[in-house]
C-alpha cells in the first residue's frame, strides 16, 4: 500500500549518506529543476518540477513537482501506444556553477503509467561536488496511478550516486626517474648484477634448441646385436 505523502512535498533520505559525507570532498547547496516535454503547447519542454538539497554532504533532498492533469495522462497514454519514451530535461545549478548544467534522460511512457507515475531520479556526484548525470528510471512494481478528481500525483525517490574518480598516475616521477637512470648509465655509475642466464638467454636459448633438433634428426645407430 502506498505511504501517504503531503500532495506537493516529498522529503527523501538519500542512501547510505554517512559513508557518502566520507568521501565527498565538497560540500554546498545543489538544485535540480526538472521540465518534461507533455502538455506544452509550443514550447519543447515546460516545468515538471524541482530538486534541492541544501548540503551535498548530508544528501537530504526536498522535491516539489506540479500534479498532472488529464491532458498529461492522454500525452502519456498516446506515447505507449506508439511504444515511445516520456523525455525529461534536468538542468542542475549549485554555489560553484549558477549558470548551471543541461542533462537529458528519457524513460517508457508505458512503464511510467504503469508505475502509477511513479520514478526514481538519480544524481551522479564526484568527491568534487560536481554533478556529471541526472538519470531517470521506474520500478518493477505495478500499481495504478492515485488521483483525486482532476489531478494526477507523481511521486518521486531521489538518490545522490557518489562516483569514485580513478587514481590519476603520477607521470612526472616516473619520468624523472627515468631521467636519473640514463644519467647513472651516462656516467658508467649503474652496474649489472644480473646472473650470466640472465645476460645472455637470448644466445644459450637458440643454441640449445639447434642442439635439440640435431640430435632428433640424426639419431645414432644402434649397435647390431651379437650372434
Amino acid at each position: 500500500m502506498r505511504r501517504n505523502f503531503f500532495p506537493n512535498l516529498i522529503l527523501i533520505m538519500s542512501f547510505n549518506y554517512s559513508n557518502y559525507y566520507i568521501c565527498i570532498d565538497y560540500d554546498g547547496w545543489l538544485n535540480i529543476k526538472i521540465e518534461h516535454s507533455i502538455n506544452c503547447k509550443s514550447e519543447k519542454y515546460c516545468q515538471r518540477g524541482n530538486v534541492s538539497l541544501k548540503s551535498i554532504r548530508a544528501g537530504t533532498s526536498v522535491i516539489e513537482q506540479i500534479d498532472f492533469n488529464q491532458q498529461h495522462i492522454d500525452e502519456l497514454k498516446s506515447l505507449a501506444e506508439l511504444d515511445g519514451f516520456y523525455s525529461i530535461r534536468t538542468t542542475v545549478t549549485s554555489a560553484e556553477n549558477n549558470k548551471g548544467t543541461e542533462f537529458l534522460s528519457s524513460m517508457k511512457a508505458q512503464a511510467f503509467l504503469e508505475n502509477g507515475l511513479s520514478d526514481v531520479i538519480n544524481a551522479w556526484v564526484l568527491p568534487s561536488g560536481g554533478v556529471i548525470a541526472v538519470s531517470f528510471q521506474t520500478t518493477n512494481n505495478t500499481q495504478s496511478i492515485h488521483h483525486n478528481g482532476k489531478a494526477f500525483k507523481i511521486y518521486s525517490n531521489f538518490y545522490l550516486r557518489h562516483i569514485d574518480q580513478a587514481p590519476v598516475p603520477d607521470t612526472a616521477s616516473y619520468i624523472q626517474k627515468l631521467e636519473r637512470e640514463r644519467e647513472a648509465r651516462e656516467k658508467g655509475e649503474m652496474k649489472d648484477n644480473r646472473s650470466f642466464l640472465a645476460k645472455y638467454w637470448m644466445y644459450i636459448v637458440p643454441f640449445a634448441i639447434f642442439v635439440m633438433i640435431s640430435g632428433a634428426t640424426n639419431p645414432e645407430p644402434t649397435a647390431q646385436a651379437t650372434r
